[in-house]
Order: C-alpha cells, then structure tokens, then sequence
C-alpha cells in the first residue's frame, strides 16, 4: 500500500507540469494589455514590478503591444511580450518584460532606442531594469531583442508599429 502515496505523487507532478505548460500556451498571441486585463497572476506581478518606478504613463496600461510569445532561458518557460510609445510610432521607447508563471516574476527592459540621425546619441544609457536585477541569461536575451528591434525599426520603420492597437 506504499506505493499509492508515490503514484499519487507522480499524478499530481505530472498534472502541475500540464498546467504550467498550458499556462504558457494561454499567454501566446495576446497582446500585454489583454494579458493585464485576463490573467490576475501576471497583472499583480507587473503592478508589483513597476510600482515606484519612474516609467512613462503609457507602460501603465501597455496598450500598444506585441502579441507575446513562449521562449524558454536556461531551461525555463517564459512569456516575452513587448509594449511601446503610441506617440513615438514604437521607435523611441519600447518596454519588454519576461513573465515566468511557475514563479510569477517579471524581468522588464524599459529600453530608450539610440536616434540614428543624431550622431553622439546617449539615449540607450537611460534603459533600465525593471523587477530586480535580471540572471544573466534573462538580460542577454533582453538586450539582444531591445536592440535587434531597433535595427529593424531602423531599416523597415512601417513593419515595427502594430497594426492597430492590439487587445
């Protein structure tokens, strides 16, 4: 009979790992706006990370985002999403944030793009982290992004806005 607690165990293992698969499946898609609105967990992790922080008022509300996608950083599941500045048409100021549910933390990258037409441009020295200091492997990935999108809004300006504002 000792072997029901263990099977029940394993049952109840197998059944959290499910949930926190499908967790990450639910994020896919939605913009950062309807993901505060939708998903209590994520809102109360993002109130808590921004709160004091010295943001624009548009990151309240994220209302011009990218839909979020599931990206896995040294072996775990994470929701990326992005936002940016409805007045800057997404090439000035974007705000990326990476949510890992299991742990209901928020890793974000306020990131000021560089102006290209001015040389001399220190802007991207003013990006800050957002929800404590970031692992390694977390603000990497975010900079890399940060700045690979800054690229591409450089070369294809009308691609890097969303069409519309995504809810």
């Amino acid at each position: 009979m000792k072997s029901q607690p263990l099977i029940a165990a394993m049952l109840l293992a197998t059944a959290c790992a499910t949930a926190g698969a499908a967790g990450i499946e639910s994020f896919v898609g939605k913009s950062p706006s309807r993901l505060l609105k939708q998903e209590q967990p994520f809102a109360r992790a993002y109130r808590a990370a921004v709160k004091g922080q010295d943001l624009p008022d548009w990151t309240n509300r994220l209302a011009v985002g990218f839909p979020a996608e599931a990206v896995e950083l040294e072996g775990r599941k994470a929701v990326l999403m992005s936002a940016c500045s409805p007045q800057g048409g997404c090439r000035d100021e974007r705000f990326y944030i990476l949510y890992v549910p299991e742990a209901k933390s928020i890793t974000g990258f306020f990131f000021l793009s560089p102006n290209v037409d001015a040389p001399g441009d220190h802007r991207m020295a003013l990006s800050r982290w957002v929800g404590g200091v970031p692992p390694k492997a977390y603000s990497d990935f975010l900079m890399q992004r940060a700045l690979a999108d800054a690229q591409d809004a450089d070369t294809n300006p009308a691609g890097q806005a969303p069409a519309g504002q995504q809810h």
